[in-house]
């Protein structure tokens, strides 16, 4: 898969509150091609306000828009999520 088919894939990712894309909203902030793998960086911490009660609805937002960016590419493409400000692995999870 190119990488603007990617694009075009993650548009169908809508975020939870708004109902847009997160392509368009420009939650997709890069995406990469490293060997055999995709980098989605996805602009979520920045996109959390400072306050803890904040901070809590947010994760369950930024949850559920992973998951469905794993629905959208999963067995199209091998990829891995990660957060463009704190690096933070978003997928695959890491098994502790």
């Amino acid at each position: 898969m190119e990488i603007d088919e990617i694009y075009e894939e993650l548009r169908k990712v809508k975020e939870p509150i708004s109902g847009e894309d997160i392509v368009s909203l420009g939650i997709v902030s890069l995406i990469r091609k490293e060997d055999n793998k995709i980098i989605i960086f996805l602009g979520l911490a920045r996109r959390t306000p400072r306050h803890p009660f904040e901070m809590a609805v947010n994760w369950a937002v930024h949850a559920r828009i992973v998951k469905d960016i794993v629905k959208v590419l999963e067995g199209k493409v091998n990829f891995e999520i990660i957060d463009d400000m704190t690096f933070q692995r978003y997928y695959p999870i890491e098994e502790v």
